[in-house]
């Protein structure tokens, strides 16, 4: 189950930047493993710097509302929540250096010794459609903005031509060593090359139209197949549709919003409108016609139908989304009463009436009819 990051920092989801720091810095200084030996406070601690690593990021918190925690957790790793989250420059620009990659690599499993996975983000769109392409399906094309290898040097990050060369820096490794003196001692710290990016090698000359970082962000046009049966809330998934990353590239996840109908109401794969029907045939019975969202299909009429009875279709709701099936589709029958009567009209209801008039005296007077 997915940890409740605002929760964790003790903030409101509407927290601004500001908010969000200042709880972050006073429970941090709190639950530091150096500082705080009581049991648990180890565990605290990652709780509030995994909630600070995400909720601090504009992206990672957008992610973060729009998946919830839950789904959240289960998409991204550790790693993933964690990626260019530079621990020891968040406390040193907070007024006090607890900082240290070793303490977070025993701690989580993982530092920035070498280079890390450049994995693309997820990015999320939303399209609205009608009930009738709900229906039937329909095909979309949507304008998104995202992050996709540089067309020049196809995402490697070196000019056109030129050879990757190991980095002297760090020897080829990826990494550096740097000893700091903290409040809390001496620690040592374990960090990706700045050189070449924990990559060990970089290129003699960096791309000259995205600068070496191998992406630019481009506005595309991407057409969406929306399958039969998708409901408000159903979500699609566009596989390496998402921001570019050396290693991955993230998806594309579209959320479908469908129309409210003029012409009929929705309940997950069945369908309800009303059928109006003139009095002559709620009493002598007759055909008519129902609107189905494929179209008019004509009905027997019963005589003597009553108003608010129901006629089902059975199979002419929505599809399932999964599998061939789809729903029924109830008609309301409502009797529609004129509200004016021609001469005729008003003599042959008279004359109903009369006749109606008569039948219930002979229940009356014989217990018959």
């Amino acid at each position: 189950m997915g940890e409740d990051y605002y929760k964790i920092l003790g903030v409101g989801k509407n927290a601004s930047q500001d908010e969000i720091k200042s709880a972050f810095r006073a429970l941090a200084l709190k639950y530091h493993p150096d500082r705080n030996k009581e049991k648990g406070a180890e565990e605290h601690f990652k709780s509030i710097n995994a909630a600070y690593a995400v909720l601090s990021d504009p992206e990672k918190r957008k992610q973060y509302d729009a998946y919830g925690p839950d789904a959240f957790s289960q998409r991204y790793s550790q790693e993933d929540i964690f990626r260019n989250f530079d621990f020891e420059s968040v406390f040193r620009n907070m007024g006090f250096d607890i900082g240290g990659d070793d303490i977070f690599s025993s701690m989580f499993g993982f530092g920035q010794q070498g280079r890390r996975a450049d994995i693309g983000n997820d990015i999320l769109a939303s399209v609205r459609i009608t009930i009738e392409e709900a229906a039937r399906g329909a095909t979309k094309r949507l304008r998104i903005s995202h992050i996709k290898a540089c067309d020049r040097c196809g995402g490697r990050g070196g000019e056109p031509g030129t050879k990757e060369i190991q980095c002297s820096r760090c020897g080829g490794s990826g990494h550096v060593q740097q000893t700091a003196r903290t409040p809390f001692g001496m620690i040592r710290t374990v960090g990706a090359c700045d050189r070449c990016g924990g990559r060990g090698r970089y290129f003699e000359r960096a791309c000259r139209k995205c600068n070496g970082s191998g992406a630019m962000r481009v506005n595309d046009e991407v057409e969406v197949a929306i399958p039969k049966g998708v409901d408000t809330g159903s979500r699609l998934r566009l596989q390496g549709m998402g921001d570019f990353g050396k290693d991955r590239v993230g998806d594309l996840y579209i959320d479908i919003e469908v129309q409210e109908s003029r012409l009929f109401r929705r309940e997950g794969d069945m369908l309800y409108n009303e059928l109006h029907i003139p009095l002559h045939i709620a009493l002598l019975g007759g055909e008519a016609m129902v609107q189905t969202i494929g179209g008019g299909r004509k009905v027997r009429i019963e005589p003597g139908v009553q108003n608010n009875s129901k006629i089902v279709l059975r199979g002419e709701g929505m599809p399932h989304m999964r599998g061939s099936s789809k729903g029924d589709h109830v008609a309301t029958v409502i009797v529609d009463i004129p509200k004016h009567l021609s001469d005729e009209q008003r003599r042959l209801v008279k004359k109903l009436a009369d006749l109606n008039a008569d039948d219930e005296d002979k229940v009356r007077k014989f217990g018959i009819f």
